[in-house]
C-alpha cells in the first residue's frame, strides 16, 4: 500500500489527496511505526552503551583487571628473582651444604720457598686514578678500598696496617683505578729487589659508578693476593675463592693470612 500523494496540479488549491486505497484509520502499512513518550527526544548511543552495562559487568571488569595486575607483577618479580636473587641464594645454599675440607688452604698457594709477603707493619699505598677524576669521584672509589684494608688488617690483629704513602716513588703498594680491564681485578708484583706488589680494580668512567659493595668485593679480593694468597682458595665461601662473592676475609682466609705472617699461634 502505497502513502497518499498530492494530486493537485493547481497550485492554488492544496487541499487535495489521492488516497489510493489508503485508509486513513488503519494502523497497518508499510512505514506503521509506535511512538513511545520516552523517545521522542534523540538519545545517545554512547550513552546507552554505558547504561547498558550494569554493575555486574563492571565488577567482573574490574575483577579481570586486578588479576591481570597481579599475573605482571608476579612475572616481573619471578624475572628479577632469577637473574639477581637466585644465584646469590643459590650459592648462600651451597656454602652451607658443602663444607670445606679443611680450616684454612695455605697448601694451595704456598711453596718450598719463603713466602711472598710485606716485611713491614706499616704498607704504604699509593692510588693511580683517570685525570678526569674528580675530588667527589676519588672519595667514592676511595671508600671502600679503605674498607677492605681495615677488613684484612683487622684479620691479622694489627700486624699489617696500610697508611698513604708520604711521596710518589717510595709506596709498598700500587693501587690502579682504570676503566679498560678484561676483569674485574687484577694483582701483580712489580720488578725489584723488594716486595712491591699492584693491583688494579676496574671502575667504568663513563657510564654509572659501580656499586660500593662491588667495589668492596673486588678489593678485598686483591688485597688479599697483594698481602701474600698469590693463589685462590678451593671453598666458594671464601672471599680469595676465584669468582669473588665476599667482601670480607673468611675464617678460612684469616688462618691463611695469618699462617703466611706467622701467626699460626695466635694474633701478636
Amino acid at each position: 500500500m502505497n502513502p497518499p500523494h498530492d494530486n493537485n496540479k493547481d497550485p492554488t488549491r492544496r487541499d487535495r489527496w489521492d488516497l489510493d486505497g489508503w485508509d486513513l484509520y488503519s494502523t497497518d502499512g508499510p512505514d506503521d511505526f509506535e511512538i513511545r513518550p520516552d523517545e521522542d527526544e534523540e538519545t545517545d548511543p554512547h550513552l546507552e552503551l554505558v547504561e547498558s552495562l550494569d554493575e555486574d559487568s563492571l565488577a567482573g571488569h574490574s575483577v579481570w583487571l586486578t588479576r591481570a595486575i597481579r599475573l605482571t607483577a608476579l612475572v616481573v618479580l619471578i624475572f628479577f628473582a632469577t637473574v639477581f636473587a637466585l644465584p646469590s641464594a643459590l650459592g648462600l645454599v651451597r656454602s652451607a651444604i658443602v663444607r670445606p675440607t679443611s680450616p684454612d688452604y695455605y697448601s694451595r698457594i704456598s711453596s718450598d720457598g719463603r713466602p711472598l709477603r710485606f716485611e713491614r707493619r706499616e704498607v704504604r699505598y699509593s692510588l693511580v686514578i683517570p685525570s678526569s677524576f674528580s675530588q667527589h669521584v676519588l672519595t667514592y672509589y676511595q671508600a671502600p678500598l679503605l674498607r677492605a684494608m681495615q677488613s684484612w688488617s683487622d684479620a691479622l690483629g694489627g700486624a699489617v696496617s696500610f697508611v698513604p704513602a708520604p711521596a710518589a716513588g717510595v709506596d709498598d703498594l700500587l693501587v690502579h683505578f682504570v676503566p679498560d680491564l678484561p676483569s674485574a681485578g687484577l694483582a701483580t708484583l712489580r720488578p725489584g729487589t723488594r716486595y712491591r706488589p699492584e693491583i688494579f680494580i676496574r671502575i667504568d668512567v663513563q657510564g654509572p659508578m659501580p656499586s660500593q659493595i662491588m667495589l668492596e668485593t673486588v678489593a678485598c679480593h686483591e688485597l688479599g693476593h697483594a698481602l701474600g694468597i698469590w693463589g685462590h682458595s678451593d671453598y666458594e665461601g671464601d672471599c680469595m675463592y676465584p669468582i669473588a662473592s665476599r667482601r670480607t676475609p673468611s675464617a678460612r682466609d684469616m688462618r691463611t693470612i695469618r699462617l703466611i705472617y706467622g701467626l699460626e699461634g695466635g694474633i701478636e
